[in-house]
């Protein structure tokens, strides 16, 4: 027979805390572990591998649902189904990251040529209200 662990051991095992461990369970991204006699989680080698695969899962920004899929798929399916949907997987999600980046470069530009407008001034010194001066560059000077 395999040997269990408890949580505090998966947790170690896995980089994940009990409390994500049991996060996931209740999700239902993990299958419910055996328990001990006096009601401890049991954790299988086959758990301590899907709670690595679903970290590993969770660092690639994968939501949740993906996460169970791509998990139930792993101890379902063949490898290569299981690589055929991951690759799948990490192609949309690197595009999400290049259409970020590309968003927050244009951030980055707003942001400087916003700073560099603020900096060239003196600044207004009139009295008035924010919203009904109309010289206020960061409003008008769009």
């Amino acid at each position: 027979m395999a040997e269990f662990v408890t949580i505090q051991a998966a947790a170690k095992l896995t980089g994940l805390p009990p409390k994500t461990i049991r996060f996931y369970e209740e999700a239902g991204l993990l299958p419910p572990p055996a328990r001990s006699e006096s009601g401890y989680r049991l954790f299988s080698p086959s758990d301590l591998r899907r709670l690595r695969l679903i970290r590993r899962a969770k660092i690639l920004g994968l939501p949740l649902a993906e996460v169970k899929e791509l998990a139930d798929l792993a101890f379902r399916e063949s490898c290569g189904s299981f690589e055929e949907r991951l690759q799948t997987l990490i192609e949309r999600r690197l595009a999400d990251v290049e259409r970020t980046i590309g968003e927050l470069m244009s951030l980055r530009e707003e942001l400087v040529g916003l700073r560099a407008s603020l900096a060239e001034s003196d600044g207004c010194d009139r009295t008035c209200n924010v919203g009904e001066c109309e010289h206020c560059r960061f409003i008008d000077d769009a």
